[in-house]
């Protein structure tokens, strides 16, 4: 399992690339700087904190690990 401070990162990485698409997309179909804004806020504090928690759910999976914590290609 990974530990904490790398999942952080991930998700903070993961979510500021889905921010700009959210924010672009928002504007383009609402045309309101407020309305784009209260969007993208709102729904990434949501999917922030759904996303760390999908994380370390599933570092805690063993399917697909093997005995020394590798990633098995799974085909």
């Amino acid at each position: 399992m990974e530990n904490q401070k790398r999942t952080l990162a991930k998700t903070i990485i993961y979510r500021g690339t889905t921010t700009i698409l959210l924010f672009a997309l928002s504007y383009i179909l609402t045309n309101s700087l407020y309305d784009t804004s209260l969007i993208t806020i709102l729904f990434n504090i949501f999917a922030t904190v759904i996303y760390y928690f999908h994380e370390r759910m599933w570092g805690k999976i063993t399917w697909g690990v093997n005995q020394n914590k590798e990633i098995l290609d799974i085909k």
